[in-house]
């Protein structure tokens, strides 16, 4: 008893280290980088939103099997930007190759104020 109480401790223990390092936040790959240049384009320069000050907000999203943009969130305290984003964003071909079907993809995105 007193052993295989042991070895279910060293596996929790090896377990636990082991999503704790698959977990930590990876370098931003080149693919991410050119959604994010083509979710900017997207959007455009010119929004027709007042902003009192610099707007930050991450936009979660996935890509579908045709290569549509699904967006799942915008984290934005001003409900017309987040409507915006998600009426320029939502079923949106993007031509970056190598995107992974189903991954939630995050991206910060500044709007400045005008």
């Amino acid at each position: 008893m007193r052993k295989l109480k042991s070895i279910i401790t060293i596996i929790a223990i090896s377990l636990a280290t082991t999503f704790s390092t698959t977990a930590s936040e990876k370098e931003p790959s080149k693919i991410t980088k050119e959604l994010r240049t083509e979710i900017v384009e997207l959007l455009g320069s010119k929004i027709p939103i007042e902003f009192k000050k610099t707007e930050k907000v991450e936009i979660s999203f996935m890509i579908n099997n045709e290569n549509e943009i699904i967006v799942i969130s915008v984290d934005s305290e001003l409900a017309d930007f987040n409507s915006y984003i998600k009426k320029q964003l939502n079923y949106k071909k993007v031509k970056v190759k190598g995107t992974i079907k189903g991954e939630v993809y995050k991206i910060p995105v500044t709007a400045n104020k005008k």
